[in-house]
C-alpha cells in the first residue's frame, strides 16, 4: 500500500506522513529528501528555490516522473508507504502504475498555512505574505517540468482540509481517512 501526499505549503503534509509512520507503521520516503540527497553530493545549499531548480532541472533532464522512479526503486510490494513531496503529475501517473497507490490532497487556508510557516520558523522560508504568495505562484505552474501542485491536488482521490491547529482532531481525521482506505481496498 502506498499513501502519496501532495497539497498546498504548509498544509500539514509532514504532520501527517509523520503521524502515519508511528502510529500506523508506514515507511516514509520524500521526494524533496531524493533532491536533497542529491544536491548534497553536488554540494548545493537546500534553501527552498535550490530544491526548486533542481527539481526542476531534474526533471527536464530524466524526465518528470524521475522521482517517483527513483522511490519506487526504493519500496517493495508487500510493505506500506507514505510518499510526500509529490508536485508534479507525472510523478502521479508513475505511481499510479502501482494498484494499492492513493493521493492524498492536504490542504489548508492560505491565512492558516501562513501562520504555521511562520511559527516554524524553517530558515528560507518568506517572512512576508507576498513572499508566501509569490513561493506558492512558483509551486503552481502548468505545464513543463516545474512544480505543478494544483494540477497534481487535482488527480486527488481524497482530499481533506487540515484547517484546525489541535493534533488530536488531526489525528482523529487521519485514522479515519486510513480506515477508509483500507476497507475501500479490502486490506
Amino acid at each position: 500500500m502506498i499513501i502519496g501526499l501532495t497539497g498546498s505549503y504548509c498544509s500539514g503534509k509532514d504532520t501527517v506522513a509523520e503521524y502515519i509512520s508511528q502510529k500506523h507503521g508506514y515507511i516514509h520516503f520524500s521526494l524533496s529528501d531524493i533532491i536533497r540527497e542529491l544536491m548534497q553530493e553536488d554540494a548545493i545549499e537546500p534553501t527552498r528555490e535550490n530544491l526548486i531548480v533542481f527539481g526542476t532541472n531534474l526533471r527536464e533532464k530524466n524526465g518528470n516522473e524521475i522521482l517517483a522512479r527513483k522511490v519506487l526503486d526504493k519500496i517493495d510490494l508487500h510493505g506500506k508507504y507514505c510518499v510526500t513531496s509529490i508536485r508534479h503529475p507525472d510523478e502521479v501517473n508513475e505511481l499510479k502504475k502501482r494498484k494499492d497507490f492513493v493521493l492524498v490532497n492536504v490542504d489548508a487556508p492560505e491565512d492558516v498555512r501562513f501562520k504555521r510557516m511562520q511559527k516554524r520558523q524553517r530558515p528560507g522560508d518568506p517572512q512576508t505574505l507576498e513572499k508566501f504568495i509569490e513561493f506558492e505562484n512558483k509551486e503552481s505552474q502548468s505545464e513543463g517540468s516545474g512544480q505543478q501542485i494544483v494540477k497534481t491536488a487535482k488527480m486527488a482521490d481524497v482530499t481533506f482540509i487540515n484547517d484546525s491547529n489541535d493534533i488530536y482532531t488531526l489525528k482523529v481525521t487521519i485514522d479515519e481517512l486510513l480506515k477508509n482506505i483500507e476497507d475501500e481496498r479490502n486490506l
